[in-house]
């Protein structure tokens, strides 16, 4: 008998469309699984982005996303990776307001997360949830150890990591970087 696909129910949701996370002023936000229909949304969410924004999230001087480079954004890996976006609605209906990742390791263990908000989204909780929700996933996917990169003067996503209850620490290579790092076993009972 062949392998059966693994089922995954968290992503299935997802890509049902089945998904809200409502922010802290109770607005819900449709999540989903991004798709390669997204290459243009997943641009412009990213020029709607402040340059410091946009510094923080690529850590290093990107000013614009290419056509390529957002195609390529929008084709996880369906084996190992998982994207969420968060939909907009009233102006922003139809456009992306930001999203969560996890890029697996090939080892099948490890993965890195990372977030990205647009200013509009920015301090309702959609962040945090949007982690949650991946990290959720990352643990379904079999992920034991979540990871990320955090550049030591972005506050907010290191307040970010706190609160989700990530483990903090300075990069050995590079002063410039906060590692956090969590065990999924430990941290999603």
């Amino acid at each position: 008998m062949g392998q059966s696909a693994p089922i995954f129910p968290l992503r299935d949701q997802l890509n049902a469309r089945a998904v809200t996370i409502a922010g802290k002023d109770g607005h819900p936000h449709l999540a989903r699984l991004i798709n390669e229909a997204d290459a243009g949304r997943l641009m412009r969410c990213y020029d709607a982005m402040t340059e410091r924004g946009r510094w923080f999230r690529m850590l290093h001087h990107l000013p614009h996303l290419s056509e390529d480079m957002a195609q390529d954004f929008c084709k996880p890996d369906p084996e190992r990776d998982l994207c969420i976006v968060l939909e907009g609605d009233g102006t922003l209906k139809g456009e992306i307001l930001g999203g969560a990742r996890i890029t697996g390791a090939k080892d099948g263990r490890t993965a890195e997360y990372s977030v990205t908000l647009r200013p509009e989204a920015e301090g309702i909780g959609l962040a945090h949830k949007a982690l949650a929700l991946v990290f959720a996933a990352a643990k379904e996917m079999g992920y034991t150890q979540i990871w990320g990169a955090i550049h030591a003067e972005n506050g907010p996503m290191l307040q970010l990591a706190q609160s989700l209850d990530l483990y903090v620490r300075r990069d050995p290579h590079d002063a410039s970087l906060i590692v956090s790092e969590a065990d999924l076993q430990i941290a999603l009972k």
